[in-house]
């Protein structure tokens, strides 16, 4: 049964708790992002030591200021997947709201993401 947990913990890795990826993510870890792949690598991590080192310089590239916070999550029972919908907080002046959907493993780790950031904030 998937945790709905792993989606905060996911959030509060994105925040900064970086070695959160060793424990919520599987070995054989991947990434899809919506935007144009010409503007990023993250479609070509592979595990969680890459991921982490991706975040890492997402947050220096935008120097640290900013915070996800998440707005709603959904599990269907006996789902292989889950869906959170969060909003990102650039700076002080600027919101844009997206959604990742999750796939898991047979250990209930996160093996898959698909991630697509909005031009706006989701209401909550």
């Amino acid at each position: 049964m998937i945790e709905l947990n792993k989606l905060d913990l996911w959030n509060d890795m994105w925040n900064g708790a970086f070695d959160l990826a060793d424990k919520i993510c599987s070995a054989e870890f991947t990434i899809f992002f919506g935007r144009d792949a010409s503007t990023h690598s993250g479609d070509d991590i592979t595990d969680p030591a890459q991921l982490k080192t991706f975040i890492r310089e997402f947050r220096t590239s935008l120097n640290d200021d900013l915070e996800f916070t998440v707005v709603r999550k959904f599990v269907e029972p006996g789902a292989d997947f889950a869906v959170s919908l969060w909003n990102l907080r650039i700076g002080s002046d600027r919101v844009v709201g997206g959604i990742d959907v999750f796939e898991f493993d047979d250990a209930d780790r996160i093996r898959k993401v698909h991630s697509v950031t909005g031009q706006r904030g989701i209401p909550e």
